[in-house]
This record gives C-alpha cells, sequence and structure tokens, in this order.
C-alpha cells in the first residue's frame, strides 16, 4: 500500500539576512510591524528560523512530502516583490518539494504582482491580513485580486484572529464579516482560513452560512499554541471531512518547551494520536484535502 502523503501548506521561507537582526532588517525595510510580533522586545520569542537546508531536514525527519511557502502581510509592495524571489530560489533549490503562494500587496499594482508571481511558478496567494494591509482603504482592489485568482484557481490563504483568544498588544485582530463579505462577492473563490479560521467554522452550523462558506477552507497553523487537538475533531464535524488542512507555520516553535529548533515532527505525532481523528481523517487532513483543493499544483508551473 502507498504511503499516504503528507503536504504541509502553511510554512514560511525567512532567509539569513532576516534572521540574523529581525530588527534591523525590519527597520531598513520599514516593516515595524513584523518585527513586533516575530521579535518582541521584552517577551518570550517563539519565532523560529529557517534556511533551506534545514527545513528539508525538519520535513524528512516528520516524513513531510511537500511544503507551501507563504508569503507573509507585508506592508511594502517592494517587501513582498523581494519574498517571492526568495521563496522562488527556495523551489528551484528543492523541485518536488516545495510549492509556494504569493506575498502579495493589494493596490494600484496588484494585477503587476499576480502576473509576476504566476512567471516565478507560483500557485496561490496569502498569507493576507485584511487588517495590517489595509482592506478598508482599498476594497476595489482586494475584489479586483479576489476576481483574478477565482479566475485562474489560486486560493488565498487568509491571517485569522480569535476574537475569544488574549493576543499580544502589538497584534491586529481580523473582523469576520470581511471573509464573510469577500465569500459572498467571490463565490468561486477558494479561501483558506489559516489559524483553523479563528473558529469561523462554527458559521457552517447554519445552512445558509454553509452555503456562503462552501469554498472556505481552514488550515491548522500555530493551532497547538492556539487550542487542544480536541479542535480537530470538533472543526471536522461541523465542517465536514474535506475542509481542515494541515498546516504548521513552520519555522514557529509550536512546543517551545520542548527546546529552540523548530520541528513539523511534534505536531504530527499528536494529530495522529491525541486528536481522535480516524485514519481516513488523519489521512485526509495531513494531505489529500489540500491535494483535492489543487490537484493540478505542478502541471501549472512555468
Amino acid at each position: 500500500m502507498n504511503k499516504a502523503k503528507i503536504i504541509d501548506c502553511h510554512t514560511h521561507a525567512y532567509p539569513d539576512e532576516v534572521a540574523s537582526n529581525p530588527h534591523a532588517w525590519a527597520n531598513e525595510r520599514g516593516e515595524q510591524y513584523w518585527a513586533k510580533l516575530v521579535a518582541p522586545k521584552g517577551r518570550k520569542n517563539i519565532q523560529g528560523w529557517n534556511d533551506v537546508a534545514q527545513m528539508l531536514a525538519a520535513m524528512d525527519a516528520a516524513e513531510v512530502d511537500e511544503a507551501v511557502l507563504l508569503g507573509w502581510y507585508w506592508t511594502k509592495e517592494s517587501t513582498c516583490r523581494w519574498h517571492n524571489q526568495v521563496m522562488a530560489n527556495w523551489i528551484r533549490h528543492a523541485p518536488g518539494r516545495f510549492n509556494a503562494f504569493a506575498s502579495i500587496y493589494p493596490n494600484t499594482n496588484v494585477i503587476d504582482q499576480l502576473e509576476t508571481a504566476k512567471k516565478l511558478g507560483f500557485v496561490g496567494v496569502g498569507e493576507l491580513h485584511i487588517g495590517v494591509q489595509g482592506y478598508e482603504e482599498s476594497p476595489t482592489h482586494w475584489r479586483t485580486m479576489a476576481k483574478w485568482c477565482a479566475e485562474s484557481n489560486w486560493p488565498i490563504n487568509f491571517h485569522v484572529t480569535d476574537a475569544s483568544i488574549r493576543m499580544p498588544p502589538s497584534a491586529v485582530q481580523t473582523p469576520l464579516q470581511t471573509f464573510i463579505k469577500i465569500a459572498q462577492q467571490e463565490p468561486q473563490l477558494k479561501m483558506i482560513l489559516a489559524h483553523l479560521g479563528g473558529q469561523i467554522a462554527h458559521l457552517e452550523k447554519n445552512t445558509k452560512m454553509r452555503e456562503i462558506l462552501k469554498n472556505v477552507y481552514y488550515d491548522s497553523a500555530a493551532s497547538p499554541l492556539l487550542y487542544d487537538m480536541s479542535i480537530f475533531k470538533q472543526m471536522l464535524e461541523i465542517a465536514g471531512p474535506n475542509k481542515i488542512l494541515f498546516g504548521s507555520d513552520y519555522p514557529l516553535r509550536l512546543y517551545p518547551r520542548k527546546g529552540k529548533i523548530p520541528q513539523m515532527t511534534p505536531f504530527i505525532h499528536s494529530i495522529r494520536e491525541e486528536s481522535g481523528l480516524t485514519y481516513d481523517q488523519t489521512v485526509r487532513v495531513l494531505g489529500e484535502n489540500f491535494n483535492q483543493l489543487l490537484p493540478n499544483r505542478w502541471s501549472i508551473k512555468t
């Protein structure tokens, strides 16, 4: 019997120039919000760092077949374009192991950003933040991006916060109604709501909302820091077996008490042993659901 494929659909790539001095790099780029979140002064830092070799080693140790590199919700278009080049280099270094979603700043150049990312071989957009990146200031450009992605079969990954959880003082919340609005405006758009969607999935108990959210998926990035493993069974019971996607948020240190080196293995082990999912449900979450969401991701590369 063939081994079930494991796909980590929410990871990040941070090169040495960023990791060596995050605050200096962020100040030079004008990306102070990122520095406040990933390298907070005066608080314990759970952000880990990685290069290509370290990430491939972590993937091999956890038997992860494929990882999707996500951009970040930068506040400058120039930083988005820089990060896309970084991810493109990683894909070229290890073809067949990495795919990537583009870092996009939704402004007047949104189509050019998308087309450039497509030429780099990317297969989606994200991680985006509707609060940090100014949805309310430029909704027309966000709609243009959403329409382009729907027509191109590109999912968009959105950062989502859970209002019931205490967030760091610098964190910006994401209003639930905006995601519903986007789903209504562009019903064919495939949306991936990170961090298990801030429990937006609970709205799917309502039949009308279930129809509105029919193309909305939920990734598990950072969930060990937010919920216990029973959340997986709860989410499947509410949203169905096909809509929960495994994402680790690597190189975030999900188990900070277990050391400073980022790992994927403990999270996968917890899903298998502590979530209460059946074998078939686990296979779906760890890879098959994403494989069905974006089955032609390799063939559309340029």
